[in-house]
């Protein structure tokens, strides 16, 4: 199922404003005099930032109208303001298209693709902007209406990997919004006796085209999640890939999950493809990972993270080591901890 018509309406609504304000900021980039473009740049950029907070107050504005549609009224209204202001100074994000411009200038490239440069940046940071102008009274306005009880996560193709793990996924509103920059995620209210159920990770990459899948995934993880690997496991193992010499050769691996905590470190560490955790007393370990804390009492505290001595391997090495063999990926894919 997806989220009721009237909060679809109000993503697309919201990423429209996002689109148009990055649209016109962008336009008034590409006017840079490229022979002077720091000159050029000041000259207007307290335009530009006007035009940017004009797109936040617009995306902020529509929360109030949206929320006492669908919800009700509040104990109070949000200021559409106040929650663009929350985003913070405009100064530095908007001076960083020139820096990143004189810098490629300074590096040897052409003029043109500087400029471009630049605005690719602009326009990422503008549709970012707005967006958490948006969020913020979005979660205001959720807030001050007692009704609403917790919030989701609203995804809608195409998204990224990092988003489309947490489709779906229910927070109280003492859990910040995770995103990204020029991420397009919105969220939607909960009030007790709701029914209605967002698709989760799964159906979402069902509903991708092969190609929107190859993109945001790779092949190898688009390939292991067809034979059953779990989605978050194939795209949180990305964050710490890395490459290592294990079985007398060089192997793309991860750290993310090989501690005793993990499902992948529970299966490497006692050899138990179906296993979960890890006996307290037994396996074969190793320290993974040491940090330094402070406890309670001021004390400064070395903690070590104990986890699996063999590599977690990524998929793109599962099926160059399977060669062919699917029931060889199979096992590996369970070993490893993507089959779960």
């Amino acid at each position: 199922m997806t989220v009721p018509v009237a909060d679809q309406q109000h993503q697309e609504q919201r990423a429209a404003q996002a689109a148009a304000t990055a649209a016109a900021v962008r336009a008034l980039w590409m006017g840079t005099d490229p022979d002077d473009m720091e000159r050029s740049w000041l000259a207007q950029v307290l335009v530009v930032a006007q035009l940017l907070r004009q797109g936040q107050v617009a995306a902020a504005a529509s929360a109030e109208p949206w929320l006492s549609s669908t919800v009700g009224t509040g104990e109070g209204t949000v200021d559409p303001e106040a929650a663009a202001a929350a985003t913070g100074d405009l100064t530095v994000p908007l001076m960083y298209p020139l820096w990143i411009a004189l810098n490629r200038v300074r590096r040897g490239f052409s003029t043109t693709m500087s400029i471009l440069s630049g605005a690719a940046f602009l326009e990422m940071v503008t549709r970012t902007l707005v967006a958490d102008a948006g969020r913020i009274a979005d979660m205001a306005g959720m807030i001050s209406r007692p009704r609403v009880v917790s919030y989701v996560r609203v995804v809608k193709l195409p998204a990224c990997p990092r988003c489309l793990i947490l489709a779906g996924r229910e927070y109280s509103f003492s859990e910040g919004f995770l995103r990204h920059p020029r991420c397009n995620c919105t969220i939607a209210p909960r009030r007790p006796g709701d029914t209605w159920k967002l698709s989760g990770p799964k159906q979402l990459f069902e509903e991708m085209t092969p190609e929107q899948q190859h993109k945001a995934f790779g092949a190898a993880a688009v390939k292991a999640i067809g034979e059953g690997a779990d989605i978050a496991q194939v795209v949180n193992a990305r964050r710490g890939m890395d490459t290592v010499t294990a079985y007398g050769r060089k192997v793309q691996a991860t750290r993310t999950g090989t501690t005793r905590r993990g499902i992948a470190g529970a299966r490497l560490i006692t050899g138990d493809p179906e296993a979960l955790i890890v006996p307290r007393s037994g396996g074969d370990m190793k320290v993974v990972s040491e940090f330094t804390r402070r406890t309670r009492t001021g004390r400064q505290q070395l903690v070590r993270l104990r986890g699996a001595k063999a590599p977690r391997l990524m998929p793109e090495e599962i099926y160059r080591l399977a060669d062919g063999d699917r029931e060889h990926a199979i096992r590996l894919l369970k070993r490893n901890g993507y089959i779960v």
